[in-house]
């Protein structure tokens, strides 16, 4: 029986800009907030890159970002104002941003959620930022026949998840 457990480490880390992390996952309501994000080297580099890729803004991208990460993964949400959207458009952002990560090599993995407050109507910010970490575990998951299978799977798909969200929601996993 396999003592490994099927989900990463998570931690809590506010830093953008910490070596410890080789990918940053940017999960995003749009380009409008994606390009005013928490560190201005984002900006810059997701501004010039949905310049020029105009299918980046609705399937997202790895584009290089000047941060010890060096990678930058944006991974839209699509339009969360109308009557059908829920909570789900964060929780499928998130897994595919983690998984675009991992197929881009990234193993330590930076998730940070952008949102105008506001900008689900009904939801809070805690809402959006936890319905978005459980895509990304869902996108790290292993399942228990995948870890019996062998060490190499056993040991999981990414090393540790940073959480550069709420403190609250992200203790809360750990």
């Amino acid at each position: 029986m396999s003592s490994a457990i099927p989900l990463p480490r998570t931690v809590v880390c506010k830093e953008l800009d910490s070596a410890q992390h080789d990918a940053l996952v940017l999960i995003s309501t749009g380009p409008a907030v994606a390009t005013t994000p928490p560190h201005p080297a984002l900006a810059a580099a997701l501004t010039a890159h949905l310049e020029l890729d105009q299918t980046a803004k609705s399937k997202g991208c790895v584009i290089p970002v000047s941060l010890p990460c060096r990678r930058l993964v944006f991974s839209p949400t699509g339009p969360v104002d109308r009557d059908y959207d829920d909570l789900r458009r964060f929780t499928d952002a998130g897994e595919a941003g983690v998984k675009r990560a991992m197929a881009a090599g990234s193993k330590r993995p930076l998730v940070v959620v952008s949102a105008l407050p506001g900008c689900m109507p009904g939801r809070t910010q805690e809402q959006m930022e936890l319905a978005a970490l459980l895509g990304c575990l869902e996108a790290t998951y292993t399942t228990l026949e995948m870890r019996e299978t062998s060490k190499e799977k056993a040991a999981g798909k990414v090393e540790v998840l940073g959480w550069a969200g709420s403190e609250e929601i992200g203790r809360a996993h750990v």
